[in-house]
């Protein structure tokens, strides 16, 4: 379980810097549609939203518990994330552009949720 925390914590921190999703699921994103840096910052929430979801869906689950089509989600938004970082820097939006946007905000805020949840719940599992 540690190592799916610490995973799924890690994909969210990587998409609070590198990506975005622009549609209401990662799987909607045409990455090749983001023009603006905005664009992008939206697209990031739209990820880092749906891998705080999963997270707090599994969040007290052992890793062996987690069935596999979370665990492919999880797997397509990083793979998603992947996509818009690389086009990102071929269209050479920058980060200090990305966080001049409202969603990024959001992504902090959340980022810091995540980032207190998995605390809390490893925490938890090693005063057990």
């Amino acid at each position: 379980m540690k190592k799916l925390l610490v995973v799924l914590g890690a994909v969210l921190f990587a998409s609070f810097f590198f990506t975005s999703c622009g549609g209401k699921k990662a799987a909607d994103i045409k990455v090749d549609e983001l023009k603006e840096a905005c664009d992008f910052a939206g697209a990031m929430l739209t990820c880092t939203e749906e891998m705080k979801t999963i997270l707090e869906d599994n969040i007290d689950k052992k890793e062996a518990d987690i069935s596999d089509d979370v665990k492919k989600q999880a797997e397509e938004i990083e793979k998603k994330m992947d996509e818009i970082q690389k086009a990102m820097v071929d269209k050479k939006i920058s980060e200090e552009d990305v966080k001049k946007c409202d969603e990024y905000k959001k992504i902090e805020e959340i980022e810091k949720e995540v980032k207190d949840m998995i605390t809390k719940k490893m925490e938890e599992e090693t005063s057990k």
